[in-house]
């Protein structure tokens, strides 16, 4: 079902009139839009000055949601001293280390700098049939998504259950995740990812374990024994987005707190550590390895966030080097690899996209998102079509870029502070994502000013 239909949300804070707009399974026109274009998070970063402080405040706030309605909308130096101290509360809280700046300098520079903008940047958006399917509770946190067995998969970080949507009916499977934590405790599901022969598995950044389902049988395969205070954050992934196996069926995995990777053999539980250049010589949680790919060659190139480096470890060897990426503070995330071994890097704080020849062993391109102060979390190669979707986390939007002709194809989504993670594919040429904000109810719709009332998965069909 498609509907031509835009819909309007008025929201009123601070005594502010800030209109968004969202849309439900409509028809986007690959047009140049003629009315007032919502201000979106992108916008209010654009607005802020460009440097250093700028580019932590983006690396210290976006990995969990976006910086717009409603966080960004404040007056005062007194309202950012609250905002301020209550982000650098619940980082704290989480253990994460994602906001280095001093608290008083921080909040003194926005009361200085930020200005929510009158109306939003405008561009040119392409058509699609999008659909939302609901599963799950409201007060959850959805941090990715695949597709395997079809079924859409999403998991609850905080309430560790998974759910599972048909992809015809929308009908919504609920499984108990068996984690190893206390009742009522976080396991932290984390990344959702599928082996060649439709597997799923999840990391749990909290309970310290890796589990794979069999979406036939219904069964959950936990493995624990990694490195305690790790984080085990994000499996190594091929250019064909599956998750990479070794030659001896190994899986591979990042953490996100101890700069270093693992293998895990899924036959044997054994689990093998690789430490990187930086594994004993920083702070604890200070640079973030976060994302890994491999290339032909079984190397694994992976990405530390707030280290601002580039690196790869060499499994034959056991040994990673690193290097700088070419600007300061960029915040290197969720990158992807094609079949000539080219990564493409989201820049998080710049809104740019490196791209890095890993065969020549230099960077060869950089190129800019077509949306001003947008911040991309992630990147994902099509395999059907070759394609990379990025992820618009600060627009409303999924892009669409040809590697060949480095031509970006825009697609907003229905709603107003639609911050996404990854996407997923299937040989349909249908596109996948989820709603994926830490808060939920940052992402709302035009009848849920509260925010939204349930976890969402989103399908997105190009036209």
């Amino acid at each position: 079902m498609s509907r031509n239909l835009r819909l309007t949300l008025a929201l009123v804070l601070g005594g502010a009139l800030l209109v968004l707009a969202a849309c439900a399974g409509r028809d986007q026109g690959a047009a140049p839009q003629t009315a007032a274009e919502p201000v979106r998070s992108a916008d209010w970063i654009a607005a802020l000055p460009e440097g250093p402080t700028r580019r932590q405040v983006v690396l210290g706030c976006t990995p969990c949601h976006q910086l717009g309605l409603p966080v960004a909308h404040r007056n005062t130096l007194e309202d950012w001293r609250v905002v301020v101290a209550r982000m650098k509360k619940i980082d704290d809280d989480l253990d994460l280390a994602l906001i280095p700046l001093d608290a008083e300098q921080l909040a003194q520079w926005l009361s200085k700098n930020a200005r929510m903008p009158k109306q939003g940047f405008s561009v040119p958006v392409a058509q699609a049939d999008i659909r939302e399917y609901p599963a799950g509770p409201k007060k959850a946190f959805y941090h990715d998504m695949a597709v395997t067995a079809g079924r859409a998969w999403i998991a609850d970080y905080f309430g560790n259950k998974l759910y599972g949507v048909n992809v015809e009916s929308g009908a919504v499977e609920t499984y108990d995740i068996p984690v190893n934590v206390a009742p009522g405790k976080p396991g932290g599901a984390h990344q959702i990812d599928i082996t060649r022969d439709g597997m799923l598995w999840i990391t749990f950044t909290k309970s310290e374990q890796v589990m794979r389902f069999d979406p036939g049988t219904k069964e959950f395969r936990v493995y624990n024994g990694f490195e305690k205070g790790g984080n085990v954050q994000y499996f190594v992934v091929d250019a064909d987005r599956y998750m990479y196996q070794d030659a001896g069926g190994g899986v591979w995995m990042t953490h996100f707190a101890r700069e270093i990777l693992s293998r895990l053999d899924p036959k044997t539980g054994e689990i093998t550590v690789y430490t990187t250049p930086r594994t004993e010589h920083v702070k604890e949680k200070g640079v973030h390895l976060y994302a890994a790919v491999a290339d032909s060659q079984g190397r694994l190139w992976y990405t530390e966030t707030h280290g601002n480096r580039l690196g790869v470890l060499d499994p034959k060897t056991g040994k990673a080097s690193e290097f700088d990426m070419p600007e300061p503070w960029s915040g290197p995330k969720r990158l992807a690899i094609d079949k000539d071994d080219v990564l493409w890097i989201p820049e998080l704080a710049t809104g740019k996209i490196s791209v890095y020849d890993t065969r020549a062993g230099k960077f060869i391109d950089r190129l800019t998102l077509p949306i001003p102060g947008d911040f991309p979390y992630g990147i994902r190669r099509n395999p059907y079509t070759g394609d990379l979707w990025i992820t618009g986390s600060g627009s409303d939007s999924l892009y669409r870029l040809d590697p060949k002709t480095k031509k970006f194809t825009i697609y907003r989504l229905p709603r107003a502070g639609a911050y996404t993670r990854t996407v997923s594919f299937t040989e349909n040429g249908d596109i996948w994502t989820n709603y994926a904000s830490f808060p939920n109810f940052h992402t709302r719709g035009p009848s849920e000013p509260q925010g939204m009332d349930t976890g969402v998965v989103v399908r997105l069909r190009p036209k």
